[in-house]
């Protein structure tokens, strides 16, 4: 029998009003999860139509606020052998579909596969490996985001998920819950790998992009530094963070650093790193 594939769609709100965009014609080896986090009971009444009507899509509530949380739910929902990670902006091919399918097909040993994003213009929405590598050997620079993973679901029965601390809606940090996800998936011995394959194509905004201009992205990375290295570690990569902000876009390097200084702070309070 062949692996299906299930598509995680998290949403808050009126964006469940997306979500019929992002559907493709029904196929036997495909089905979507909805997580719907709702902030009001109103909110309810705004599944639209199309996803009552169909037999490979389901709808999960879930009261509250917080993306990580609600990647959970998706998780625990999901009945493929094989998990992609979508938002409700999200737009997808059946190729794209075709490819993840078969590289969990050519690939016994991975647990997690890392794969590209276009923005909708065609255009990568940052600079990639230009081969497949063991994330564990990752080039500097590179960081993944939630619509870049797949992970098959053997994965999430055996305890993985996303931190709760980190992510949009956590009460502190906003971002971030992707590297502290892929490292408790190589914590756990699973194999992680990236491959130069197209999985998505979305409007390119991420929440990383405003590490400038957002405080809470400033304490978010300070916090996965100190998650994935340490404290020590940690306080290295954040002081040459700073300076390199500093003199590539000429910002004030102290309010940065002391910013991810509260993060790693938060961390260690949180996990004794």
């Amino acid at each position: 029998m062949g692996l299906r594939l299930s598509v995680l769609i998290c949403t808050l709100d009126e964006g469940i009003r997306q979500v019929p965009h992002l559907l493709l014609t029904p196929r036997a080896d495909v089905d979507y999860v909805v997580s719907f986090q709702y902030t009001t009971e109103s909110a309810r009444t705004l599944v639209p139509s199309e996803l009552r009507c169909r037999a490979d899509v389901k709808v999960y509530p879930l009261r509250g606020k917080g993306l990580s949380a609600n990647r959970n739910h998706a998780l625990r929902h999901a009945t493929g052998d094989v998990l992609l990670i979508a938002d409700d902006d999200n737009r997808y091919r059946n190729e794209y579909f075709d490819t993840v399918l078969q590289t969990y097909r050519r690939d016994a040993e991975v647990d997690v596969a890392l794969f590209r994003v276009k923005d909708l213009q065609g255009r990568w929405i940052k600079s990639y490996p230009p081969r497949i590598f063991d994330y564990a050997e990752a080039p500097r620079g590179y960081y993944p985001c939630s619509q870049e993973i797949t992970l098959r679901r053997r994965a999430v029965e055996n305890g993985l998920c996303f931190n709760v601390r980190f992510g949009l809606g956590a009460p502190f940090l906003c971002a971030g819950e992707e590297d502290v996800f892929l490292c408790d998936a190589l914590r756990q011995g699973l194999t992680v790998r990236g491959y130069p394959d197209t999985v998505a194509e979305t409007d390119g905004d991420t929440t990383g992009l405003h590490f400038l201009t957002d405080i809470r992205v400033q304490r978010s990375k300070g916090a996965v530094f100190c998650y994935v290295y340490g404290w020590h570690n940690a306080l290295w990569r954040c002081l040459k963070e700073a300076c390199s902000y500093a003199v590539r876009r000429g910002a004030a390097p102290w309010p940065l650093f002391k910013n991810m200084w509260d993060g790693m702070l938060y961390c260690r309070r949180l996990y004794g790193k």
